[in-house]
């Protein structure tokens, strides 16, 4: 089989680049609607519990924050430069307008001086104001790019040190500000490559010991190892993969978050082929069988977690079989013996699901593995009359996966 045909289809030299990840505009109003609900719930709360307002002044503190204009902010902005402190209060107000809208975020980032207030916050020591610094700044790094950039710069060595603090949610905040950062584009996420975050995630990643629900991790971390992975071959250095290659076959397939493993592997590994062509024979073990529980224990292809499975399932096979070919005779054992199945009756199970685009990529490996029958003598009798490959095809509408990677975190 020539190169041209080694690499699966996402990877082609006719195929588009993936588009780079961008924060979907109706994922963030619906998550400042989600906000602005919890937050006048909690005021209203607060005000039942102490008694400290009337009615009419509960009404009047919501309608101020949901109206925060660009002047208040710079004013707000001003006002905590000059004494070089922020307020819980001042941290609040800027937090919610960040949510509201770019312009009061672009509004903050002209006042210099600003962001290092609120740094400084994070870095005292003072726990709440530490933890209303944090949530203002993961808020503002649903900003641009300058804006992400001068919090990597700023702030970035202690939102990682921060990873291994025992505040849960300063933990997690950090990881939301990060994966934030890493959404924004590649010279705000190389600030951060440079810190060594690479190994911490996949640490917080592969920790599948977690007993605590408030300790665990993983999802988040997936979610920043998934956006550095869409960017690896501008991001990833020649350490960085050797650490990943390493590390590789400490995820459990069965564990939280294991749905983004191969998408995290193929993309900062299978885009090395020489990598791939050289893996050790029990990590491409390791590889085969992760791909084989996906495929044979996801049993619908509408979610997104289970498009993951499936489709990067498909993808590593396929190339691990152009560079590997002798694992060919281990995927039929694997199949018949462990799943009591056939290959014939995986592909099926691909074709079953009605996808246009899973279809597309599901015929890619039968080439892969009709070449293999006929050049090992392996044929088997009646293969392509075993295969039903159904003409009306589903729509495949959902945008790219590479696209839903980004998610914009905020709080």
């Amino acid at each position: 089989m020539d190169a041209a045909q080694s690499t699966s289809p996402e990877l082609s030299s006719n195929s588009p680049e993936p588009k780079p990840s961008t924060v979907p505009t109706q994922l963030l109003r619906e998550k400042i609607r989600e906000y602005t609900k919890k937050h006048r719930e909690a005021i209203r709360a607060e005000v039942s519990d102490s008694l400290r307002f009337q009615l009419g002044e509960i009404k009047e503190r919501i309608q101020e924050l949901d109206n925060v204009t660009e002047k208040d902010v710079a004013g707000l902005a001003a006002r905590i430069k000059r004494r070089k402190h922020a307020t819980i209060e001042d941290m609040y107000r800027l937090s919610h307008a960040f949510l509201q809208n770019v312009a009061n975020i672009q509004a903050f980032n002209k006042i210099p001086g600003s962001m290092q207030v609120l740094i400084k916050e994070l870095t005292g020591n003072d726990s709440e104001r530490q933890m209303s610094a944090a949530e203002c700044l993961c808020n503002l790094s649903l900003g641009e790019g300058p804006v992400c950039e001068k919090i990597a710069s700023a702030a970035g060595s202690y939102l990682v040190t921060y990873l291994h603090s025992t505040e849960s949610q300063l933990v997690r905040l950090c990881l939301w500000i990060i994966a934030n950062i890493l959404a924004t584009g590649q010279k705000c996420a190389s600030v951060l490559m440079k810190m060594q975050l690479l190994p911490q995630l996949w640490k917080m990643y592969c920790d599948d010991e977690i007993a605590d629900p408030l300790l665990d991790y993983r999802e988040d971390a997936a979610i920043c190892l998934q956006l550095m992975s869409l960017n690896a071959p501008n991001l990833m250095t020649q350490e960085d993969r050797n650490f990943v290659l390493q590390q590789m076959a400490d995820k459990n397939p069965t564990c939280v978050a294991a749905e983004y493993h191969l998408f995290i592997v193929f993309h900062i590994l299978f885009t090395e082929p020489h990598i791939i062509s050289t893996l050790y024979p029990p990590d491409a073990l390791y590889l085969l069988n992760f791909s084989l529980i996906n495929l044979n224990n996801t049993n619908n292809f509408l979610t997104q977690p289970q498009r993951l499975k499936i489709l990067y399932s498909i993808r590593v096979l396929g190339n691990l079989l152009v560079v590997q070919p002798l694992i060919y005779s281990t995927l039929l054992l694997q199949v018949s013996c462990v799943w009591k199945s056939s290959i014939t009756a995986l592909l099926n199970k691909l074709f079953a699901f009605h996808n246009e685009h899973l279809s597309q990529e599901a015929l890619w490996l039968l080439k892969i593995i009709l070449h293999l029958e006929e050049e090992n003598a392996f044929m088997q009798p009646n293969i392509l009359e075993s295969i039903h490959i159904f003409e009306e095809c589903m729509p495949f509408d959902d945008k790219p996966i590479e696209e839903e990677a980004a998610a914009a975190m905020a709080v």
